[in-house]
């Protein structure tokens, strides 16, 4: 895996030229209007921060379309103000638009892609980027037929695929994280929630899960796996409770199936995190407003999407380093469920 690398934005370009972030567009987009002196300050700046993007951005401008579609299912809709597609909608729309370059927001229904392989191919936008594609996975087998660069955000399957650029966040060590902080609060007899198991973010907490444990030399205990919503958590942990009564810590991959088991643990007359600490993933308002507050591991969302960005600019101007795979890290959000 590729680790990621903080690269420098325009604005970091326009800082370090003393100029305004207008002006320093107006250079990278070759237009000439600008005072010769400041053209020279933002190109020698440019180049000392290894600003690489501004290339495509003029590549952009000089060939086809100047857009890049941005993909997301359109089941999800509703939630295109929270975390999962909203966060990286606006993080790759904010490099885009740093860009002086247009995104194009696609939908996909999961039912019948091909006028949307159609438009990708068509000429109308240059690259793509493919946002919760784990909902559409006819999208995810066709797009290998469109004609443009596609960087997806996540990957939903257990077995990468060598051929496809994707951004994602570091699951695997997300979950030793969580797994760190409830054998760091003393609990031993550890159980995890997980999510399902063919899809890749699922079965890398899995693995972080059991690799974390075993370098402590801690056995661990059972999971159980649900599907993400509240009531498989609610029933994973009954589950879990009857194969492993002294439970004491357990892992859950997602926030809203950690609700579920603080409920189902509480009404069984223990208390969290006085008998039972409890650590989830994704670090939602869920997690924030849960009673107690969830200690969670926080993906970045916003930065996923902003790379992902990043990356289809440069795989029209350096399409020898792609495919490519980058990891960005977590954060482990502490509360009161630990």
């Amino acid at each position: 895996m590729t680790n990621p690398v903080s690269r420098p934005t325009l604005v970091d370009v326009a800082r370090a030229a003393g100029v305004s972030r207008a002006t320093a567009s107006r250079v990278m987009a070759g237009n000439e209007s600008v005072r010769a002196d400041l053209a020279q300050r933002v190109a020698a700046a440019a180049e000392r921060l290894n600003y690489r993007t501004n290339t495509a951005a003029r590549a952009l401008r000089r060939g086809a379309s100047g857009s890049i579609a941005l993909i997301a299912p359109s089941s999800h809709l509703d939630g295109f103000l929270g975390p999962f597609v909203g966060a990286p909608l606006q993080g790759a729309s904010a490099v885009l638009f740093d860009r002086a370059l247009q995104p194009v927001l696609l939908l996909d229904d999961g039912r019948n892609s091909a006028p949307l392989i159609r438009h990708l191919s068509s000429g109308h936008v240059d690259a793509a980027v493919v946002i919760l594609h784990s909902e559409s996975e006819p999208l995810y087998r066709e797009l290998d037929e469109a004609s443009i660069p596609v960087i997806y955000v996540g990957h939903p399957t257990v077995e990468l695929d060598p051929g496809r650029s994707f951004v994602d966040c570091d699951h695997y060590g997300g979950a030793r994280m969580a797994v760190r902080a409830l054998l760091e609060a003393g609990r031993r007899h550890i159980a995890m929630i997980g999510g399902p198991p063919s899809y890749f973010p699922a079965a890398e907490r899995v693995r972080g899960f059991q690799n974390e444990l075993d370098e402590w030399g801690v056995s661990p205990g059972p999971a159980a796996h649900g599907d993400f919503e509240m009531p498989s958590g609610s029933r994973a942990a009954a589950q879990l409770m009857r194969r492993m009564p002294d439970i004491d810590g357990l892992f859950v991959a997602n926030d809203l199936m950690a609700v579920g088991a603080l409920r189902v643990i509480e009404a069984s007359g223990r208390r969290v995190p006085d008998d039972v600490s409890i650590v989830s993933y994704d670090d939602t308002v869920v997690a924030e407003t849960a009673d107690p507050p969830l200690t969670s591991v926080r993906q970045p969302f916003r930065d996923m999407g902003a790379r992902a960005a990043e990356m289809a600019l440069d795989s029209l101007v350096n399409p020898q380093d792609y495919p490519r795979h980058v990891l960005l890290p977590t954060t482990l959000t502490v509360r009161e469920s630990v």
